[in-house]
């Protein structure tokens, strides 16, 4: 390629007609579209509603679980225990797992049993990783309690 002469301007690119894309970035789409986030609600039982979470918990889709959740609570409020089947989920990012918490916090506020079933490993390892498994599932007060008593010090920190 030669360089452009003194004083001469350089071909400007063509601009893609409106409506398409330019020659770099055509193509097939990719199929990494995020998957959205079925909410099927239940209640088997007067005192007791079940949450089935199909899709990916994320950014994307968190703050929409949450403000559901905290709904359900102010509308069936002789609710005792709240069920999240996460059996179908397929994704649970930092954003998914500070829903989970906030849903904690929302049931505890109700005296609402949480317990999170059909728990894929993705998610037992998320869990497991955090630390969170015990919080969430309703034992974690417990599981504090005990390492304190186990402790000579009373810090949690074995002896």
């Amino acid at each position: 390629m030669t360089p452009p002469s003194p004083g001469s301007r350089p071909e400007p690119h063509p601009e893609p007609a409106p409506g398409s894309l330019p020659e770099s970035l055509s193509g097939p789409v990719p199929e990494c579209l995020p998957e959205p986030l079925a909410f099927v609600v239940t209640t088997p039982r007067p005192d007791t509603v079940e949450v089935r979470l199909d899709g990916e918990m994320d950014y994307e889709t968190s703050y929409e679980v949450v403000d559901s959740v905290r709904s359900l609570l102010r509308t069936h409020r002789g609710v005792r225990r709240l069920e999240l089947h996460c059996g179908g989920l397929t994704m649970c990012d930092s954003m998914g797992l500070a829903a989970l918490l906030m849903i904690r916090r929302l049931a505890e506020a109700d005296d609402v049993q949480l317990l999170l079933t059909e728990r894929q490993p993705m998610l037992e390892r998320l869990l497991e990783v955090t630390g969170t498994m015990g919080h969430l599932n309703g034992t974690g007060d417990e599981e504090h309690e005990a390492r304190e008593k186990r402790s000579p010090s009373g810090d949690g920190r074995p002896g």
